[in-house]
């Protein structure tokens, strides 16, 4: 998925006002603060290789929200 896929998917969607665990590992405490330093961080540097962990990360966003109704 493309950082601008993910973007669009983002755009305008509810975000939780909770804790939520993307991942097993990852505890977001602000998921909206979250997109916004990972879509700034990216638009910074667009350096393929090292935006790959933001990616990442959006992407798991992404499943544990479709995963859970948002």
């Amino acid at each position: 998925m493309t950082v601008q896929e993910l973007k669009e998917w983002f755009e305008g969607r509810e975000m939780p006002t909770e804790t939520v665990w993307i991942h097993k590992s990852l505890k977001v405490d602000d998921p909206k603060h979250f997109l916004q330093l990972h879509f700034n961080s990216i638009e910074a540097d667009p350096n393929e290789r090292a935006n790959d962990p933001l990616i990442l990360r959006l992407i798991l966003m992404k499943e544990w929200m479709e995963a859970n109704g948002y």
